[in-house]
């Protein structure tokens, strides 16, 4: 929850999208819900990699690779046509985006009260937590880059 005591520590660690995620944590608070964010839809791993939400990336792909082997499984068994396998990843495709720009600010709010909560509760040195809270927020550029660099290795490899 957002009180005046902490929003200086939001503010760090949101960095210079401070004031768009304080909005929206008082709109998860007050509603329980935050706003569909627009670049989380169209770019989805990279957003998450760019803020830095590495587990979200990993758990969220493990959901849609299993949900690709039971779609190649209901081809490959004849359950289903080429057709309908087709439509099924079309439509796959636009859900998992439109859930990750459903839940993406929600996500990164509430992974952002966990590690400043973390970062509070192991450090009473104001000055320490500042410096801690805004290197664990922000955004990271290598991160979205490594991802791009690892879809392209594993799609030259052939996997």
């Amino acid at each position: 929850m957002l009180t005046e005591e902490n929003k200086e520590f939001y503010e760090k660690y949101f960095q210079e999208n401070a004031d768009y995620y304080l909005i929206q944590m008082k709109k998860l608070d007050k509603q329980g819900k935050c706003s569909f964010s627009i670049p989380a839809f169209f770019l989805g791993f990279l957003w998450m990699a760019y803020r830095k939400m590495y587990k979200y990336i990993l758990i969220l792909m493990g959901i849609i690779i299993a949900e690709a082997f039971i779609e190649e499984a209901l081809y490959s068994f004849g359950i289903i046509s080429i057709e309908i396998y087709e439509i099924i990843d079309i439509i796959s495709r636009i859900f998992w985006a439109i859930v990750i720009g459903l839940l993406a600010n929600k996500f990164y709010i509430l992974k952002s009260q966990k590690d400043i909560n973390r970062i509070m509760e192991e450090h009473s040195d104001k000055e320490r937590r500042i410096h801690l809270i805004t290197k664990k927020g922000g955004t990271s550029l290598i991160a979205p880059i490594s991802l791009i660099a690892i879809i392209v290795l594993l799609v030259v490899v052939g996997i």
